[in-house]
């Protein structure tokens, strides 16, 4: 599933291939990527239109277009923007197409159908409802530590769920979320009332870690899977890596179902159940 770096890889190709030039024509597949919208306002908004501006909010890309028009695009689980240059073929499940005045065509391919495309009218992308919604950006924001601590420690979930949670953290998904705790030392399971302050600063810095390194590992070219290269090897740490060994410790990391979602950490860089220092009793 694309998370905060994918996106901001997509973010970043979208702007370069629409900046100077203009869509000529839309096309768009009746599938339900186009649920709260529809394909046929999808081809009658988007041709003559221009980009004026490109905004990545978590998971969701917003393209302001001229005369006020406004492209909604999440990718789901398998979506993605995909360049054609005049006369090569489409890459599967190509359900929308926009040909550019260069004779470029983008494709929007989404084998699950699980992204969405929609298409508003005079909305400023902040008061988008889905944008309202959404907890803060570690890349665009930063991470506010005490409000984190705060929000972590009135929940009993497990801190893997509440980093998911949108509304909390904006962007993560269970790659992010698997390597930043990780990094921090702390189990997935863990409930989020259980945390210190100073674990979820550790928490905090780990996010920003692995965001920074996986984007640093898409690199600058169109491939935005990792998973679609061949000559890349798996760049993280422990995200698909159950019962290989820690590359701290060498214990065996372990996979459990967590939230719905697949975990892998170490039984021993990552406990469980949080290590308490005996108090000293006084000296009488």
């Amino acid at each position: 599933m694309p998370e905060l770096p994918e996106v901001e890889h997509a973010a970043a190709s979208l702007r370069r291939f629409l900046t100077g030039d203009a869509i000529a024509s839309a096309e768009g597949d009746r599938t339900r990527v186009f649920r709260g919208s529809s394909p046929d306002v999808f081809e009658r908004e988007l041709p003559g239109r221009t980009l004026e501006r490109l905004a990545r909010f978590g998971k969701y890309l917003v393209l302001e277009l001229d005369a006020g028009v406004v492209l909604l695009s999440h990718l789901g689980m398998s979506g993605k923007w995909v360049r054609r240059a005049p006369g090569e073929p489409a890459p599967g499940h190509s359900r929308a197409r926009l040909r550019l005045a260069s004779g470029n065509v983008l494709h929007y391919s989404d084998p699950r159908l699980l992204g969405r495309l929609a298409i508003l009218r005079g909305v400023a992308p902040r008061a988008i409802p889905e944008i309202t919604a959404l907890g803060p950006d570690p890349l665009r924001d930063g991470i506010d530590v005490p409000a984190l601590t705060q929000r972590a420690r009135a929940s009993a979930r497990p801190v893997k769920v509440i980093l998911m949670d949108q509304a909390v953290i904006a962007g993560l998904g269970n790659i992010q979320v698997t390597e930043a705790l990780f990094r921090a030392g702390v189990h997935p399971a863990r409930p989020g009332c259980s945390l210190s302050r100073a674990e979820v600063a550790a928490i905090a810095a780990g996010i920003e870690a692995s965001i920074a390194h996986t984007i640093a590992a898409i690199g600058a070219g169109e491939i935005m899977y990792l998973s679609e290269s061949s000559a890349t090897p798996n760049p993280f740490q422990v995200y698909a890596r159950a019962g290989e060994a820690c590359p701290r410790c060498r214990a065996a990391l372990e996979r459990r179902a967590i939230g719905g979602r697949t975990s892998v950490f170490c039984p021993r860089c990552q406990p469980e159940h949080r290590r308490v220092r005996p108090r000293r009793t006084p000296q009488r």
